[in-house]
């Protein structure tokens, strides 16, 4: 599957603010944007957002709320998608016009994914464990109804890779998994390809003996890269979906889902290519 985002970004320009996973917490996000506020950079300050913006918090409605309100502050943003975000695509079928949904993932999204969280924020209510799958898929087309057209082309058209010059922000990492080095993984990223005859898995890796056809392993579906992604040549790689219980930054990568969708969120501020990352948290100073 190819299919390049319309909204894509030529490239993000310092000081950077990088956002890890919001996961519906509006409450933790307003704190964290509350010492967000008082950097100095901030006015002139990027930001990026890496994905999961869906699931697991109470109000999913209200973040992707703030965060368009942010995109839209100059100097501009971008946001990636995240495993979540791919999966309601998917299940709620809010590409149009999108064909029904695969199985698998409707049965990830209404089992795996925490999404009853995502549903009452939309519709006003939601379905418990003992409901039958009958009843859950009458509710995601409730929300799919009662979704606005600015959040379903928003979460739809997500690109899954930002570049600076310094910097790549994806919502996992690369894959050493793949017949492909690092630049033709992002030179695929950005026409969101995931094709096994152009990005051919190395015979017998996970990689491999697993593949996902509408499951790109950048947004997740290898959950080792987030740790140990292929090495870019110039650039360290800005991620999330693995939750760590501290920032956790070297020369390949830096990882800031300290919440998981559950704790508190991490920023990331980037000064230049070149200067150490600095972390403010929605808690604690870090």
């Amino acid at each position: 599957m190819c299919s390049a985002s319309p909204n894509a970004v030529a490239s993000l320009s310092y000081p950077i603010l990088a956002i890890g996973d919001l996961h519906g917490q509006s409450e933790e996000f307003d704190r964290l944007l509350d010492r967000v506020d008082r950097l100095a950079e901030w006015p002139d300050c990027a930001v990026v957002f890496l994905g999961d913006f869906v699931d697991r918090g109470p109000d999913s409605r209200k973040v992707i709320d703030r965060v368009l309100e942010i995109l839209e502050r100059p100097p501009g943003g971008a946001a990636v998608m995240g495993n979540h975000d791919l999966a309601l695509v998917h299940a709620a079928r809010l590409r149009s016009p999108e064909p029904p949904p695969h199985h698998y993932w409707l049965e990830r999204y209404l089992s795996v994914y925490d999404a009853a969280t995502t549903v009452r924020s939309y519709v006003g209510r939601t379905w418990s464990f003992e409901d039958e799958e009958e009843v859950r898929l009458a509710l995601l087309e409730d929300l799919r109804a009662a979704m606005p057209e600015t959040h379903r082309r928003f979460l739809a058209e997500l690109p899954w890779v930002v570049e600076a010059s310094g910097h790549l922000f994806l919502h996992c990492g690369l894959s050493p998994e793949l017949d492909a080095d690092a630049l033709a993984q992002v030179e695929a990223m950005k026409r969101r390809c995931w094709d096994r005859s152009l990005l051919s898995p190395k015979p017998g890796t996970t990689t491999d003996l697993y593949w996902q056809p509408d499951y790109p392993v950048w947004l997740g579906a290898d959950r080792g890269l987030s740790n140990h992604p292929l090495r870019h040549p110039t650039k360290i790689q800005v991620t999330g979906h693995c939750q760590v219980p501290r920032p956790d930054a070297n020369p390949v990568r830096i990882r800031i889902d300290t919440s998981g969708g559950y704790g508190p969120l991490t920023a990331c501020l980037l000064i230049s290519p070149t200067d150490p990352p600095h972390f403010i948290s929605s808690w604690d100073d870090l």
